[in-house]
């Protein structure tokens, strides 16, 4: 073996006519041709050409790469589908657990932050006093979900593929950067959300209830 290639579709193995009769003590039979009819581009003459083409006596079938990559490309654009649907799926999950966490946060420490608020402070200075923690959390949780969706990423990959079809397991730079932007993303929006809540606290009513 002098070199490995790497097929994303169907399996092959290449080997010189002098090799191949070294191994086997015969010459090989050629059952398929390979030709560049130059007609890529254009559907309709292809498969023209396709027709006529098995109208000559020897010919069991014509396979066209235009139509295998076709193929292909639609059964990704499946797969494309359900990467979508699992996005926005963990999106909308996000937001419910950072919702409910910033939530209980804030009915947990009401006394705290109206009483920063009775001190003086300003609205945007509370929120950050809140948000400060959202956003520690959420750089912390974001960085922890790239690692572990590189393992989960690598499995998946090798769970879908087949026989006679493999997936690139390379996943770019662009992806990890999209990935935590979208996690900040979520964050800042909850706490966009729960902004209004703190405006709205109570202070003299929150410092006099009991804890």
């Amino acid at each position: 073996i002098s070199g490995i290639t790497e097929h994303y579709a169907s399996h092959y193995l290449y080997m010189t006519e002098e090799m191949y009769s070294e191994m086997f003590g015969q010459l090989p039979e050629y059952n398929m041709v390979y030709f560049d009819n130059g007609m890529s581009d254009n559907e309709a003459e292809a498969e023209a050409f396709s027709e006529r083409i098995m109208e000559c006596s020897g010919v069991l079938s014509v396979i066209l790469n235009s139509k295998s990559s076709s193929s292909f490309s639609d059964m990704l654009g499946m797969i494309d589908m359900v990467i979508i649907v699992l996005i926005v799926s963990a999106g909308a999950l996000a937001f419910v657990v950072l919702y409910n966490l910033t939530n209980v946060n804030i009915s947990e420490r009401i006394r705290e932050v109206a009483t920063i608020k009775v001190l003086g402070f300003y609205n945007g200075e509370v929120a950050m006093y809140v948000y400060r923690e959202n956003i520690i959390i959420s750089v912390i949780g974001a960085l922890v979900g790239l690692g572990l969706g590189v393992v989960l990423h690598g499995f998946i990959m090798k769970t879908v593929e087949m026989d006679n079809m493999m997936f690139g397991n390379v996943i770019n730079m662009s992806s990890y950067i999209y990935s935590f932007l979208f996690t900040m993303l979520f964050s800042v929006f909850v706490n966009l959300v729960m902004y209004a809540k703190l405006r709205r606290i109570p202070m003299v009513e929150s410092l006099k209830s009991v804890e």
